[in-house]
C-alpha cells in the first residue's frame, strides 16, 4: 500500500527566503520599490523618521490592494508571473503603458523583513476599503514553529482614523502567535515551541556570557511600545488626499543601515561605509542614461520617480532620487564616450568619441573568435544597447577645461560605475565597486595604462530587456545574474568590447593616444601658465580692491588728523622737539601705509573710488611736507644746545621701526616656509612612493608566469620615463623660482608687468580681429544678399512695361538699388532669441529649397530630386542651421550647371551608405581644388562669388557635431558632377 505524503513547511522558510536571501538593506528597498513599479506606481519614496523608535515608510501610489488580493496573492510565497498572467488589466495601469514586470519568483516582497521585525502593511484600492496587516518577521525564526501555526492579523477600514484606533487590536491579534490565544490544542502547541526555542537561545549564548531577552519576550517588549502615528502617513500620497490608491510599508525597529541615514556626522568610518554603500546601491535606480534627443530611447524611460529623505523632526534631508541625479546630457561632452549596439551574433556596432573628437569612422568590435555564440531560445543572448563615457582623470592630459575636469571628477566620485538596466530598471549589484562581474578591474591590475577603464573612473550601462533577453535572470537573492550559459556569453562579449576598446583608441596601446597625448600636454601646460596668470591677476585685483575699499574710509580722517596737526604746530623751546619729531615719523609712517598695488587698466565701477583716493593720499603727502618743512623752520628758530644727542635719539626711533617691521615680515615668511616645506615633504615622500606603486604589478605579473624578463624589463623602462617626465614638470620649475628668488628677482613683479604686456598685445589682438571679422561679415552680408537681390531683381524685370514705366516702380527700383548698395556694408545685426532643436527630414528639406529654387531652376532647365531614402531620413537639430548649408550647396549646383554645356541637368538629394549625398551633373570640382574647398574665400566663379559659402557650410555643420566634404565622382555617386558628402551625427535611416 502506497501512502500519499506531502511536504511540511517551517516557519523558517520564510526567514530563509526574506532576510536571509536578499543580500542587503539596499537591496531589499530595491526589490520594494519594483514591486511598486509592478503596481503602476508613479513614484515611491523611502521616508526614515527619527524619534526614540525611529521608523521607516515605503509608499506609493500604484493600484493598491484589496483584502482579498492580500490574502490570496501577497500573503501566497511564489505567485508571480508563471503562476499569474504576465498582463496586468487596463484599469490597474492607471493611464500608464504595459509594463514588463520585474518581480519572477514571488518572494520580493519578503525583503521587508531585512529592514526591520515589525510591518504595518496598509494599502488601498480605487473604489475599495483600506486594508491593513501587522507582521513581526520574527516568528518566522523560530524552528520549532510550521508555517500553518503562524496567523497574521488583517483589518479593513473606511476612515484613516480607524487604523490608529484599532492599531492595538492588531498587537493584540499579533501576539496570539507566543500565547496561542484561546484554541486550546494551538495555544499548547505554540507554547512549546516558543519554550523550547527561548531555552535554546539562552543556552546558545551561555558561553558568551550574555544574557539577552528571550526571543517571545523580546518580542512581547517591542509590540508593547509600537508607536506609529499619522507623521508616519503624511508624505504617503493616500493618506494626504494626492491620491485615491496606494500602499504603504511602515517599518519599526529599522536595521542599522536605515538608521545612520538619521546622522550627519562622518566621524563614524563604519557608518560612513554604510552611507556610501546605500547611495552607490540605489541611485541610478532608473535608468540616468537615457538619450534625450532619440525618441525610442525615451520611450523606454518608464515614467516613475523614487526618492530617500531622512527626516529631523518635520525637517527632511534629500538623501537620493531622481531630483539629486546625473542624466546623460550631462555626460555628452565627456571625452571618450562609445555608444552603439551588441546583436544577437555578439558583434558591436557603433561610434567612439576619443579625446573630444568623434571619429568618423564606425566602430566595429566581433566576439572573441574561440567563443561559440549560443543559438538555441533557452540560452542564446539578445541585442542590448552599451554606452560608457569616462575622460583623463590627470589634468595636465585630458582635453577638457579646468571647470569641466572638476564638475565631472566630481560626478564620478558619486556616480560611477559600469551599470546593468533592465526595461529602465537598476539590476544589483552591477555598478558597485564590490563588483567585477567584467573583470575590469582584474583586467586593470595586470597593465593599467593599457586596459585603461576604471570602474571608479567611468559612467558606463548595459541596457537589456526581458522580452529580447529572457534568458539573463537574477539570482533569488538578486546578487547578480544567474550564472547560466547566457550570462557568461554577456561577460565575454562585453569583456571583449572594453578590452578591445581601449587597445584601439585609449589605452597606452593606441595610436590615437600617442598621437594626440603629447599635444594635449603641450596644450595644457599653456593652458595652465595662463590659469596661473589669471590667479595672480585676479589676488592682484582682489588686493587692490580691498585696500582701496578700506583706505577710502580711513584716508579722509588721517587728513583730517594731519591738518588739525599742522594748523596746531608749536614748538616752545628744545624739550618738544623729539615728541614732536616722533609725531611726524609716525605721520610718515601711517601715510606710507596708505600705499595701493598697481591699479589695474580698467578700473570699470572703482574708478570714483580710485579718484577719491588718489586725491587724499595726494593731500596727505603734502601735508606730511609741510608738517616736516614747518618742523624745521621751527627747530632752527629753536637753536637746540645739543642738536647731537636729539640725532642719536631720533636714530634709535628710526631703528625700533625698522627692526619691527622687519620682524613682521620674517615672522610672515617663517609661518610661510614651514607650510611649504611641510608641502614639498609631503609631495616628495608621494612620488617617491609613486613609482613603486606603479611598477609592483609588473613583478606580480612576472611572477605569474604572464611576462617574461626581456618584456618586463622593457615595460619597466617606459613606466620609469613617464614617471621621472611627471616628477620632472612637478618639480623643476619649482627649483627655478628658488633659484629665481635667490638671485632677488621679484617673479611677482615680472609676472604682473608680463601680464600687462600679454593683456595689451591681446587688446590689441582684439581690435585687429574685429576689423576683420567686420569684413568677413561685410563679405557674408554680400553672399546672402545677393541671391535675394537676383530674386527681387528678377521679379522687377518681369513686370509689364507699362507698370515698370511708373514712377512708383521707378522710385522703388531706385530706392531698392540704394537700398542694397548701403546693405552691403554694415556689419550684421546680432541676432539672439532661442536656439531651437527638433527633428528635420528630409522631405522637409527637400520641400524647402525646391520651392526657394524654383524660378532659378527652371530658368535653368535643371531638374531636382531627391531619393525616397532621403525623403525617409531625419535628424535632430536646428532648423536654422541646417537649411542654409542644403542652400549654399544647390545654388553652387545651380551655378555651375548654368556654365556647363551639357542638355541634361540635374541635381539629386539621396542617401549612400547612410551618408547625404548632394550631387549634380555639373564639370565637378578640380582635382587640385579640393583641398582648398572649404577655407574661407576660396572661390572660382567668375562672377558672383566670395568664397564665404561652403566655409559657413562647413561651421554650421560642425556646430551640430556633423561633417561634410567633398567627393569624386565613383560608381555610388548618382551624377557625375560635384557630390558633396555630410555625415549627420545621430541621423536615422528608417523611416519619416
Amino acid at each position: 500500500m502506497i501512502d500519499g505524503v506531502s511536504f511540511q513547511t517551517k516557519a523558517r522558510t520564510v526567514d530563509h527566503l526574506g532576510r536571509e536571501q536578499i543580500a542587503d538593506c539596499p537591496t531589499a528597498i530595491s526589490e520594494l520599490w519594483k514591486n511598486a513599479f509592478d503596481a503602476y506606481a508613479r513614484k515611491v519614496e523611502l521616508n526614515i523618521y527619527d524619534g526614540e523608535d525611529p521608523v521607516a515608510v515605503i509608499s506609493d501610489d500604484g493600484h493598491g490592494m484589496s483584502r482579498s488580493e492580500l490574502v490570496g496573492r501577497w500573503l501566497v510565497v511564489g505567485t508571480e508571473s508563471k503562476a499569474t498572467s504576465d498582463s496586468t488589466p487596463i484599469a490597474d495601469r492607471l493611464g500608464l503603458p504595459e509594463r514588463t514586470r520585474q518581480g519572477q519568483k514571488g518572494i520580493g516582497r519578503l525583503s521587508c523583513a531585512n529592514l526591520g521585525p515589525i510591518l504595518l502593511l496598509v494599502s488601498k484600492r480605487i473604489n475599495a476599503p483600506y486594508v491593513a496587516a501587522l507582521i513581526d518577521w520574527r516568528l518566522f525564526e523560530n524552528p520549532f514553529l510550521n508555517l500553518s501555526d503562524i496567523f497574521v492579523p488583517i483589518v479593513e477600514f473606511q476612515e484613516q482614523s480607524a487604523l490608529l484606533e484599532q492599531l492595538p487590536t492588531l498587537i493584540s491579534a499579533l501576539t496570539e502567535n507566543l500565547t496561542g490565544g484561546r484554541d486550546a490544542s494551538r495555544a499548547k502547541r505554540l507554547q512549546d515551541a516558543w519554550r523550547t526555542y527561548d531555552q535554546s537561545h539562552l543556552d546558545d549564548n551561555r558561553a558568551s556570557g550574555d544574557r539577552p531577552l528571550p526571543p517571545s519576550e523580546a518580542i512581547l517588549s517591542t509590540l508593547s511600545h509600537l508607536d506609529f502615528g499619522n507623521r508616519h502617513f503624511a508624505e504617503w500620497p493616500v493618506w494626504s488626499g494626492r491620491a485615491n490608491h496606494g500602499t504603504a510599508l511602515l517599518v519599526a525597529q529599522i536595521n542599522y543601515d536605515l538608521r545612520v541615514e538619521l546622522e550627519t556626522d562622518d566621524a563614524d568610518p563604519a557608518a560612513r561605509a554604510a552611507r556610501d554603500r546605500f547611495f552607490e546601491t540605489l541611485s541610478s535606480f532608473v535608468d540616468p542614461f537615457v538619450d534625450p534627443a532619440n525618441e525610442d530611447d525615451q520611450r523606454k524611460k518608464p515614467d516613475f520617480s523614487y526618492s530617500v529623505r531622512a527626516w529631523d523632526g518635520s525637517v527632511p534631508r534629500l538623501i537620493l532620487g531622481d531630483q539629486k541625479q546625473f542624466d546623460r546630457r550631462q555626460l555628452d561632452g565627456m571625452e571618450h564616450q562609445i555608444v552603439g549596439t551588441v546583436g544577437p551574433d555578439g558583434t558591436f556596432r557603433g561610434r567612439v568619441k576619443a579625446f573630444g573628437k568623434w571619429l568618423d569612422t564606425p566602430c566595429v568590435i566581433e566576439p572573441p573568435k574561440d567563443l561559440d555564440i549560443p543559438q538555441r531560445p533557452d540560452t542564446r543572448v539578445g541585442p542590448f544597447d552599451i554606452y560608457i563615457a569616462t575622460m583623463e582623470f590627470t589634468a595636465v592630459r585630458t582635453t577638457h577645461s579646468q571647470a569641466e575636469f572638476q564638475h565631472f571628477k566630481g560626478l564620478a566620485e558619486r556616480y560611477s560605475g559600469f551599470m546593468i538596466f533592465r526595461d529602465g530598471l537598476r539590476v544589483l549589484p552591477y555598478g558597485r565597486t564590490d563588483n567585477d562581474f567584467f573583470e575590469i578591474e582584474s583586467r586593470r591590475s595586470k597593465n593599467a595604462g593599457r586596459e585603461f577603464w576604471n570602474h571608479r573612473q567611468m559612467f558606463g550601462r548595459l541596457s537589456i530587456s526581458r522580452a529580447t533577453n529572457p534568458n539573463l535572470k537574477d539570482k533569488a537573492g538578486r546578487e547578480g545574474l544567474l550564472d547560466n550559459r547566457a550570462a557568461k556569453t554577456l561577460k565575454l562579449v562585453v569583456s571583449q568590447i572594453l578590452e578591445q576598446s581601449a587597445r584601439r583608441y585609449f589605452g597606452s596601446d593606441s595610436d590615437i593616444r600617442q598621437e594626440l597625448l603629447p599635444q594635449i600636454t603641450e596644450s595644457n601646460k599653456a593652458r595652465r601658465a595662463s590659469e596661473d596668470r589669471n590667479k595672480l591677476r585676479q589676488k592682484q585685483r582682489q588686493e587692490f580692491r580691498g585696500k582701496l575699499r578700506r583706505f577710502s574710509q580711513e584716508l579722509p580722517e588721517l587728513v583730517r588728523e594731519l591738518e588739525n596737526y599742522a594748523q596746531n604746530l608749536h614748538i616752545a623751546d628744545e624739550s618738544q622737539i623729539s615728541k614732536a619729531q616722533q609725531d611726524l615719523e609716525i605721520f610718515r609712517e601711517r601715510a606710507a601705509d596708505f600705499r595701493l598695488p598697481g591699479a589695474p587698466k580698467s578700473l570699470g565701477s572703482l574708478e570714483e573710488a580710485y579718484t577719491s583716493y588718489r586725491d587724499s593720499a595726494r593731500a596727505a603727502n603734502v601735508l606730511v611736507e609741510t608738517i616736516s618743512q614747518e618742523l624745521d623752520a621751527q627747530i632752527e628758530r629753536v637753536a637746540p644746545r645739543k642738536p647731537r644727542e636729539l640725532l642719536e635719539r631720533q636714530l634709535a626711533r628710526n631703528a625700533a621701526q625698522i627692526h619691527h617691521r622687519i620682524k613682521v615680515w620674517a615672522r610672515t615668511i617663517d609661518e610661510l616656509q614651514k607650510a611649504e616645506f611641510k608641502r614639498i615633504r609631503d609631495l616628495v615622500g608621494l612620488r617617491n612612493k609613486h613609482f613603486h606603486s606603479e611598477a609592483e604589478p609588473l613583478l606580480a605579473r612576472f611572477d605569474r608566469g604572464e611576462l617574461g624578463f626581456a618584456e618586463t624589463s622593457k615595460l619597466m623602462d617606459h613606466m620609469k620615463s613617464r614617471v621621472d617626465s611627471d616628477n620632472a614638470d612637478i618639480f623643476q620649475p619649482y627649483i627655478g623660482a628658488l633659484e629665481s628668488l635667490k638671485e632677488s628677482i621679484d617673479l611677482e613683479q615680472l609676472a604682473v608687468f608680463s601680464m600687462e604686456e600679454v593683456s595689451d598685445m591681446r587688446a590689441e589682438l582684439d581690435r585687429l580681429n574685429a576689423l576683420a571679422q567686420l569684413g568677413i561679415a561685410v563679405e557674408i552680408v554680400g553672399h546672402e544678399l545677393q541671391a535675394y537681390d537676383d530674386i527681387i531683381g528678377d521679379g522687377l524685370g518681369k513686370l509689364p512695361d507699362e507698370v515698370r514705366s511708373s514712377r512708383a516702380v521707378k522710385d522703388i527700383e531706385f530706392g531698392y538699388q540704394g537700398l542694397t548698395d548701403q546693405l552691403r556694408f554694415l556689419s550684421p545685426l546680432r541676432l539672439a532669441g532661442q536656439k531651437i532643436q527638433r527633428w528635420i527630414t528630409g522631405r522637409e528639406i527637400a520641400d524647402y529649397v525646391g520651392e526657394f529654387f524654383r524660378l532659378p531652376m527652371a530658368k535653368q532647365h535643371i531638374v531636382f530630386s531627391a531619393t525616397d531614402e532621403f525623403l525617409k531620413f531625419r535628424v535632430f537639430d536646428q532648423q536654422s542651421r541646417l537649411l542654409p548649408v542644403f542652400i549654399n550647396l544647390i545654388n553652387n549646383s545651380i551655378y555651375w550647371l548654368s556654365t556647363s554645356q551639357e542638355s541634361d541637368r540635374k541635381i539629386v538629394l539621396c542617401v549612400v551608405d547612410d551618408e547625404i549625398v548632394v550631387s549634380d551633373s555639373g564639370p565637378g570640382v578640380d582635382a587640385d581644388d579640393v583641398a582648398s574647398l572649404f577655407g574661407l574665400f576660396f572661390t572660382r566663379k567668375t562672377r558672383g562669388g566670395r568664397g564665404v559659402g561652403l566655409y559657413l557650410s562647413r561651421a554650421n555643420l560642425a556646430a551640430g557635431g556633423h561633417r561634410i566634404r567633398y567627393e569624386s565622382p565613383t560608381s555610388k555617386m548618382p551624377l557625375k558632377g560635384a557630390n558633396f558628402i555630410i555625415s549627420f551625427r545621430g541621423a536615422e535611416f528608417d523611416g519619416e
